[in-house]
This record gives C-alpha cells, sequence and structure tokens, in this order.
C-alpha cells in the first residue's frame, strides 16, 4: 500500500524538512514527539512539511520515511532521538541531513563527489 502523497504548498527558499516519528518507539509519546519535531525544524529555519508516521507493522520504517524524503526532494529529516532511526544515523545521512531533538544535534550528510572528469570522450 502506498501513502498518499502530502499536498505541499511551493516553497519559500528554506530548505525542506519532514519528521519522522515511530509508535513503536515513541509509544504514547508519540503526538508530543511530533510536536518537538515540528517546532525543532522550525527553530533550525526548516520548513517541515510533513511528519512520517510509518503504519503499525511495517517492516523497514526508516526505508518508509527515506522513501517519502526522497518523493519529496527533503534536505532533512527531523526525528526526536537517535532510537527513531534504529540508532542509525548514517542509514540517513546517506542521503539526507538528519537533525536530533533530543539531544539537538545535526547529523550532516555524507558528501557525495562527483565522477573525476577523464577527458577521454
Amino acid at each position: 500500500m502506498q501513502p498518499e502523497a502530502p499536498n505541499i504548498p511551493e516553497g519559500d527558499g528554506r530548505p525542506v524538512a519532514i519528521g519522522l516519528v515511530r509508535g513503536d518507539i515513541s509509544g504514547l509519546d508519540a503526538p508530543r514527539h511530533a510536536v518537538a519535531v515540528e517546532r525543532h525544524a522550525w527553530t533550525l529555519g526548516l520548513r517541515h512539511v510533513y511528519t512520517v508516521r510509518p503504519p503499525h507493522g511495517t517492516a523497514d520504517p526508516i526505508g518508509y520515511a527515506l522513501g517519502i524524503a526522497s518523493g519529496l526532494d527533503v534536505a532533512a529529516i527531523v526525528v526526536y532521538d537517535l532510537a527513531q532511526v534504529d540508532n542509525q544515523p548514517a542509514r540517513v545521512c546517506e542521503d539526507f541531513d538528519l537533525e536530533t531533538v533530543c539531544p539537538a544535534e545535526t547529523w550532516a550528510r555524507a558528501a557525495h563527489t562527483a565522477p573525476a572528469h577523464t577527458g577521454a570522450e
């Protein structure tokens, strides 16, 4: 089942971010974590457009969120804590910056270098 793409208004020049809140990790604190994630994104100057909440039982909730983030061409994913990404920030940072609310940290995306031009054509 594919999630319906959120209706996102045109940008205002700020980098776009989505949140990720996993019910299996946050439990009853999920609504509070979602608000904290959105507030943290705005505090950082990011344009928070959507919070991903993978459906219960999703085999790969992080991959689920990464797929949505790729489709929306976001710059950052904001989570409450590293538990939301199974304490594996590198998985997110292959393509996106990762921001955590608690503790407030930035995990920068991995630098992707362009292939060297050999001059042979």
